[in-house]
């Protein structure tokens, strides 16, 4: 094959790549608009930082999922690389951001519950919402993940991090409302928020530091 046709069959690879990616993107936005919704409403019922944290992250990934979109969209529209650079880094450098304020609000909420010791009821609805997202989450940030990979994405590997955090948090969540409801501890709720809190940060940092060697060194 020549020259000119490796390179014709890497432009069309990578227009596959981008086309599945939004598909993907499209997906998980439709599935978290849901999500958010249930979940909230779930969590104000049943007084859980668990799913009210869930929730929120919904929407931290449904605004991340939007900027991904916008990025990949113009790189469809076959914009020069330099337009595509400058969407990267922008939608990573929110990725980034977004992550941490997920982690301020689960560290802030998981201190405030266990200094209230509130209550948490067992709530049906939010268990059956954490079950289904847990195993679309891990569906969406593998197909993420591949994508980001492929197309060499730091914002769409960051944004598949994201989703690996959601898919955490609702086994996370899901085994701690289901021990306040079997064993009736209170505490379960926010010491679950706190072990997400945890991997959040590894998973910040790590998307910080790969943002950093996408946008490299700063002009002397």
């Amino acid at each position: 094959m020549s020259s000119h046709g490796e390179a014709q069959h890497h432009m069309h690879a990578r227009t596959q790549h981008v086309t599945q990616a939004i598909y993907w993107e499209v997906a998980a936005i439709l599935w978290m608009i849901v999500e958010a919704i249930l979940s909230l409403e779930a969590g104000y019922q049943a007084h859980s930082l668990a799913l009210t944290g869930f929730g929120m992250d919904s929407l931290i990934e449904l605004v991340s999922a939007g900027i991904l979109v916008w990025r990949l969209r113009i790189e469809a529209r076959g914009a020069d690389d330099h337009a595509v650079d400058r969407a990267e880094a922008k939608a990573a450098r929110w990725a980034v951001g977004l992550l941490g304020l997920l982690l301020l609000y689960l560290i802030g909420g998981a201190f405030w519950a266990l200094i209230r010791r509130s209550t948490v009821r067992p709530s049906p609805l939010g268990i059956a919402v954490m079950i289904i997202s847990g195993l679309l989450m891990v569906l969406f940030a593998r197909q993420k993940q591949r994508l980001g990979v492929a197309l060499q994405s730091t914002a769409l590997q960051v944004d598949a991090a994201e989703s690996w955090t959601c898919a955490y948090m609702a086994w996370a969540g899901l085994g701690g409302t289901l021990g306040v409801w079997a064993l009736g501890w209170t505490w379960m709720d926010p010491v679950a928020a706190l072990a997400i809190a945890y991997w959040v940060a590894r998973e910040a940092w790590e998307a910080f530091e790969e943002v950093r060697e996408t946008e490299g060194p700063e002009p002397q």
